[in-house]
């Protein structure tokens, strides 16, 4: 399919070295807390702290919706 560069990297198979779980979503040892970001526009956005880690998932989810990503976005790459 002929698509840009950044639409297929909305698509993108989650990295190797994710520890979380969930794309955009990681431990911020200096707060303590769950943060949630995304890349929209060009830029890094951060979506928030969150004490609970479903609150940052959820978070993320709905930025992708928001921002137009496919929903296979994030799973596991098929070995």
């Amino acid at each position: 399919r002929d698509v840009s560069r950044t639409e297929n990297l909305r698509n993108a198979a989650m990295q190797s070295n994710n520890t979380s779980g969930v794309c955009g979503v990681y431990w911020h040892k200096g707060s303590g807390k769950w943060r949630g970001m995304i890349k929209a526009h060009g830029k890094l956005c951060h979506l928030g702290t969150f004490e609970n880690f479903d609150d940052a998932v959820a978070a993320r989810k709905a930025a992708e919706v928001k921002y137009g990503y496919h929903p296979n976005h994030g799973r596991p790459a098929l070995a």
